[in-house]
Formats: C-alpha cells, sequence, structure tokens
C-alpha cells in the first residue's frame, strides 16, 4: 500500500480516484497531476514501483496548496480563531449549530444532532 501526504491510496481503484482520498485533493486536480506525471488515469497504484511513487509524491508535494493534515490544521486554527474572538460564526460553532445562515426550525439535523 502507497503512501501519499500521509494517505493511504487503495488498491483497487484507478489513480485518479485514489487521488482523491487525500484531503483538499479533488478529482479535477488529480486528473492533472497524473497528466503531469505520465500516469493513465486507468492505472493502478498497485501497478506503479517504488520510483513512479516517489514522482508522484513529489509532484502532489509541489503544489501550490495547502493538502492533507496542513490544511485540516489551517482550517481548524480558522474555526478557534473565529471561537476564540466570539464573532456570531464561532459563536454557532461553539453551539454546534449550523454557521452559514441555514433555518434551525425544521432542518439543522446533522449539524446539531450530538449536542
Amino acid at each position: 500500500m502507497s503512501y501519499i501526504v500521509g494517505t493511504s491510496l487503495p488498491k483497487d481503484k484507478n489513480l485518479a480516484y485514489s487521488l482523491c482520498r487525500i484531503y483538499g485533493l479533488g478529482f479535477y486536480q488529480s486528473k492533472i497531476i497524473c497528466d503531469r506525471g505520465g500516469f493513465g488515469t486507468d492505472c493502478l497504484p498497485n501497478d506503479l514501483n517504488p520510483n513512479q511513487i516517489k514522482d508522484l509524491s513529489k509532484l502532489v508535494e509541489s503544489m501550490p496548496v495547502l493538502l492533507g493534515q496542513d490544511l485540516r490544521r489551517f482550517n481548524s486554527n480558522r474555526v478557534k480563531h473565529l471561537v476564540g474572538i466570539a464573532s456570531y460564526r464561532g459563536l454557532r460553532h461553539r453551539k454546534g449549530l449550523p454557521v452559514r445562515g441555514q433555518r434551525t426550525h425544521t432542518n439543522a439535523k446533522k449539524r446539531s444532532a450530538f449536542k
């Protein structure tokens, strides 16, 4: 099993869909990475040799965006900042209610189900 940016890639899915498992990487960007690396989108991660996996991980890490654990940390720090300055959005995060103006009378079952 190959690991790229701390994420294990499934063996049975093709490479473009496997790269979507990396947090912050979508299908369109994973197709671009496959094209730049010279891999076909129908190639399986199981078929890659270690040198190709290293090349692929270098391509992914050279992207100018945050990916994986760095992106998760960035998002959680943004939420902690909102909670810390006691903004309206921060209060909504703290209470476990919808943040972006959704109604709470009949909906919002997913956001506040466990509070």
